[in-house]
């Protein structure tokens, strides 16, 4: 399994992403009722009535009429209603629905994204230990040197027999260091594994080293712009702005009439009426109902209008509250633009910062190694003693420990700032480490 394999199925079995995904779904739905209310709906009909009745004169009892024994009526039609309510309330709810969608789907993204930096996390941590072990067993093998040269410059009586003792002690010390970067690998593995939520025994591919990315070539205030642009929290505060202004705007138009608007066009037969005779022409000839009739259409608009005289201060502190709504979603937005500003900025500082220290790693690495290098060759020689060995051979050890902590440092500060600026999902961000 993969980095992108670990993120992949974090995503797909954890439930608080799954708790999120069902929140979001379920505000998408909100929003599309609240389209539906909002604007006219079309819908097409079918019915059928069908009634049998014996000596029942219903409602034409009054004029003398009686309501046939069996009727049946088939109707099809096309129908269309508009509700344009009072304030525009429909276009405030669905405002207010996209909203909350939109804090939905930053909720899942900021989840997303969390467990996505879990895991890469907890990934790295692995190969960070991994590339400890490497340094640890190449530290056994130089005090393996050392104990060997100190044993034949004991034989040829150049050096006494503590030198070969103190070789040894460092021998051992090292060789503890490697069992517990050993464990701690496994430790780290199953750490990793946690956090997937998958099997403690699960298997995860890494690669030979821990990758370089580069830092984006554009400038920290067209980064500033990029993410003020694609953060979803900044999305979602601008969302709330508008809502609250809406509901503002429709406290003006609450005096405004209530207006509902329906057109229908169809077809109606009723087949037991059909050839019943209706009656008779001035000639005295039978007419009858036709098996058809010809496709009807239908219009009608109702208008409500509603003038509060006394209404105990309602409109006055409504009026109060959604300017305050107004003020605060403002300064939300304004506080929301400020964090993408900070993230942005520090995060990519944190990644200048990391790749200056990785260079400088490298160096203090190299000169370290060669350094060892050299310290073994002198006491081979007879130039410098057993301690002056060890001690260039334990800032070796460190200046390699701090090298793999540089790159994983840097890795970590690189996938941070593209998470800042809110063009990378979760996959993304890591698919090219």
């Amino acid at each position: 399994m993969s980095l992108t394999d670990a993120i992949s199925y974090a995503l797909d079995h954890n439930p608080a992403v799954a708790a999120k995904v069902a929140a979001l779904a379920s505000a998408q739905h909100s929003v599309a009722q609240a389209r539906a209310n909002a604007f006219p709906t079309v819908n097409g009909q079918l019915s059928n009535y069908m009634s049998k009745s014996a000596n029942y004169q219903g409602s034409y009892g009054i004029i003398g009429g009686q309501q046939q024994s069996v009727f049946s009526q088939n109707t099809a039609q096309i129908g269309t209603q508009y509700n344009l309510t009072t304030g525009g309330l429909s276009f405030i709810q669905l405002t207010a629905a996209r909203a909350t969608a939109a804090q939905a789907r930053e909720d899942l993204t900021n989840s997303e994204n969390q467990i996505a930096s879990n895991v890469t996390t907890a990934y790295y941590t692995v190969m960070q230990k991994r590339a400890i072990v490497d340094v640890d067993e190449a530290d056994l093998n130089y005090q393996n040197v050392l104990v060997r040269v100190a044993k034949a410059k004991e034989k040829a009586g150049v050096v006494a027999g503590v030198d070969v003792l103190k070789a040894q002690v460092a021998q051992n010390k090292s060789a503890s260091t490697l069992v517990a970067a050993r464990a701690d690998v496994d430790n780290a593995r199953e750490l990793l594994a946690q956090s997937v939520g998958t099997s403690l025994d699960q298997r995860f591919s890494f690669p030979a080293t821990i990758q370089q990315p580069p830092l984006p070539k554009a400038s920290v205030a067209q980064l500033e712009t990029i993410a003020l642009n694609s953060r979803p929290d900044v999305k979602a505060a601008q969302d709330s702005l508008i809502a609250a202004q809406t509901t503002r705007k429709g406290w003006n138009r609450e005096l405004f009439p209530t207006v509902q608007i329906g057109a229908s066009f169809g077809n109606q037969f009723a087949p037991t009426s059909a050839g019943q005779i209706i009656g008779f022409d001035p000639s005295g000839a039978p007419i009858t109902m036709p098996r058809g009739v010809p496709g009807f259409w239908s219009l009608y608009a109702q208008t409500t209008f509603t003038l509060p005289f006394v209404d105990y201060g309602q409109r006055h502190t409504e009026r109060v509250a959604d300017d305050a709504q107004i003020t605060s979603a403002k300064m939300m937005l304004d506080q929301a633009k400020t964090q993408v500003e900070i993230d942005v900025r520090q995060n990519y500082r944190a990644a200048q910062t990391a790749l200056a220290q990785l260079a400088y790693a490298q160096k203090e690495s190299d000169l370290g190694t060669e350094s060892a290098r050299i310290a073994t060759l002198q006491y081979q020689r007879g130039v410098n003693t057993l301690a002056d060995v060890i001690q260039t051979q334990q800032q070796s050890v460190i200046a390699q420990s701090d090298l793999v902590n540089a790159r994983v440092a840097y890795v970590d500060a690189i996938v941070k700032l593209r998470v800042a600026l809110g063009i990378y999902d979760a996959k993304s961000a890591v698919a090219d480490l």
